[in-house]
């Protein structure tokens, strides 16, 4: 019985146990969700195998990590499904504590913990530009416009605050004449800098977006939406400007001149006025020499080509002032006109070349006589330039050929006033033609010139005939046993009429002797017969010259030559002292003054030798008679034929 009531009271036991057991579950595993997902609930039961009768999941505690928070907290229902809604841009973790409670019993079950994993993702970052759009005056400078952003932001999400940001801005389209030097960008603190080029005008439209430096990967967001603005820079008229050419300086006589390009980089102001605009270009004298004339004045032209004609004959130096004007405003603070500028153009001054008329030519009869022409020479200058006048001015004459025997005891020379004075001189008779040019005291360095052209003129002396004076015969003696015709001499006739030509004559008259002897060649005088010297050694003729109009006579002696055709000598001579064939002569020696004797003795030895003049061979040596005998002689004429060699015998 004791058992029964004991096992009874154990199935009690155990039965009140059974109804009051803690309540359990099977809890999910953490949760991950991004950032900005909006309310989550779970899909599927996020805690299973509920055991409690009346079951009721209780959140007993949250903590976070991060920025994270809840604008919903997590909530679990009987069934087991998950809820909760983050902070809209929070992310981080969350810590969650959960439990099991059965309302039935008020059992709790063991605490369960988990984790809520909000991704961070990162949010476009913001700026606000309330004033965004720029108006400014053309060349303004640099812009610095302050807080030109305002309310800038990484994104909201706190996490976000540590990110580096940067505006990005791009010139997205500009008018033609719109540039910058330094394009517009935006800091980190929203100050806008920016400076348009030096003379651009226009608009620019600029896309700004600000971004910072966390991911861009979606569904992050790294960059805010573009903002578009406009920079309008009003045009200024700019002043033309231009660069100066040199100063001129040309020699007088230049001509036309006209130079391109001499004023360069010629601009109507900025590049619209450019397209736009005309220009024309202001000269104004400051000064000028007394000598500088134009027929047509300086000028530039809207290329910058410069163009003159200077006055042929005068020079000096001009200076000018120079601007170049547009036609666009000039109310300031607009600027039409370019600064003034200065350049000289000179003339040099270049000697010109005097100039004269030259007289006619002149004909005059032989004679000694001073011939003066005045104004001969006519229309005298010394150039054509005013400054030229005192020059100092003289002829030059410079002879050139003659005819005849024409010569001048005083050349001609011209004075300053054209006058002409010449004395030829007596006797002589011809054409002579002579340049004669002016010259002045200028310069004459090229391209000066102090010298007028040459200009030739003729003096024509004519003949007074004159009869003839002497006769000369260049050689009076002739070779015997030549044969007729053999030349004895050239004749020629004195004359103050040295031109003339002259027959010749043998006449009869005094010393007219051996005439018949004689004969005339032309102008020489040779042989009629052959002349014997052992008979005649000297014969005479008379011989008449004549010009065609006067005569002269005159004797000569001609002197007849022997003719040597070598030497002569004995083989033998008789040195005794007896007064007869004492030395060895050697006859005709003399002829040739270039011959050398030399004798030897039958051993070699010389025992004389002559040379240039032969002393006859008195059969010594040394002053010593030699022995009779046999001698052996070379001797050498040296007129390129004759060497004679043999023996002469010594006689005692």
């Amino acid at each position: 019985m004791k058992k029964f009531v004991g096992l009874l009271l154990a199935i009690w036991l155990l039965s009140a146990c059974a109804l009051q057991a803690q309540p359990t579950f099977t809890a999910g595993g953490n949760v991950t969700v991004n950032q900005n997902s909006g309310p989550y609930s779970s899909s599927q039961p996020w805690a299973t195998d509920i055991v409690a009768t009346t079951p009721q999941f209780e959140v007993t505690d949250i903590s976070f990590e991060g920025f994270l928070t809840f604008a919903s907290d997590p909530v679990i229902d009987a069934a087991g499904f998950l809820t909760f809604e983050p902070t809209q841009d929070r992310s981080g973790t969350a810590i969650v504590t959960v439990v099991l409670k059965d309302l039935s019993t008020g059992e709790t079950s063991i605490p369960v913990t988990f984790r809520i994993f909000v991704n961070f993702v990162n949010s476009a970052p913001s700026f606000d530009a309330l004033n965004a759009d720029q108006t400014i005056d053309e060349d303004a400078g640099a812009q610095t416009i302050l807080s030109w952003a305002t309310n800038i932001s990484a994104g909201p999400n706190p996490e976000e605050n540590t990110q580096q940001i940067n505006f990005v801005a791009t010139v997205t389209s500009k008018t033609t004449y719109m540039d910058f030097t330094l394009e517009p960008y935006i800091d980190k603190t929203g100050t806008l800098f920016y400076e348009v080029a030096p003379n651009a005008n226009g608009s620019a439209t600029i896309s700004v977006v600000l971004q910072d430096d966390g991911s861009s990967a979606p569904p992050n967001v790294n960059t805010s939406a573009p903002l578009t603005f406009t920079i309008t820079v009003n045009p200024i008229n700019d002043p033309p400007c231009f660069t100066i050419g040199p100063n001129i300086k040309i020699d007088e006589h230049n001509g036309p001149f006209s130079m391109a390009d001499w004023a360069t980089n010629i601009s109507a102001g900025a590049p619209d006025e450019d397209a736009s605009q005309q220009i024309t270009f202001i000269l104004n004298t400051k000064s000028i020499t007394t000598y500088l004339q134009y027929d047509v004045d300086p000028a530039v032209d809207s290329n910058g080509t410069l163009t003159f004609t200077a006055t042929p004959h005068y020079n000096g130096t001009a200076v000018y002032e120079i601007y170049l004007q547009d036609d666009g405003p000039s109310t300031s603070p607009h600027d039409n006109t370019s600064p003034v500028q200065g350049f000289s153009i000179t003339v040099d001054f270049i000697n010109d070349a005097p100039s004269f008329t030259i007289g006619p030519d002149i004909v005059v009869d032989e004679g000694d006589q001073t011939y003066t022409l005045p104004g001969w020479a006519t229309n005298i200058s010394p150039g054509e330039s005013p400054n030229e006048q005192d020059q100092k001015l003289n002829f030059t004459v410079v002879f050139q050929q003659v005819t005849g025997n024409l010569a001048f005891l005083r050349a001609p020379t011209i004075d300053e006033t054209g006058l002409l004075t010449f004395r030829p001189t007596q006797h002589t008779h011809g054409e002579a033609i002579f340049d004669v040019y002016l010259t002045d005291d200028g310069q004459y360095e090229p391209p000066h010139q102090n010298q007028s052209d040459k200009q030739s003129f003729k003096i024509t002396v004519n003949k007074v005939n004159y009869p003839p004076s002497d006769i000369i015969l260049n050689n009076t003696t002739v070779l015997e046993k030549q044969p007729a015709g053999t030349l004895i001499g050239q004749l020629r006739t004195e004359d103050l009429d040295p031109e003339d030509t002259f027959d010749y004559a043998l006449v009869p008259g005094d010393g007219a002797d051996n005439n018949d002897m004689f004969a005339i060649d032309g102008d020489q005088l040779v042989t009629a017969d052959i002349f014997d010297w052992e008979t005649q050694k000297t014969l005479t003729c008379r011989i008449k010259t004549s010009d065609g109009e006067f005569s002269f006579e005159k004797s000569f002696v001609i002197t007849v030559e022997k003719l040597i055709e070598g030497i002569k000598f004995p083989n033998a001579f008789t040195p005794n002292g007896d007064g007869e064939n004492d030395t060895w002569e050697l006859e005709d020696i003399e002829a040739f003054p270039n011959a050398t004797v030399a004798i030897y003795d039958n051993t070699g030895r010389r025992v004389y030798y002559q040379s240039q003049g032969y002393k006859p061979w008195d059969g010594t040596f040394n002053g010593t008679a030699l022995p009779m005998g046999t001698y052996y002689y070379v001797i050498d004429l040296h007129d390129g034929k004759n060497v004679y060699k043999g023996t002469v015998t010594i006689i005692l």
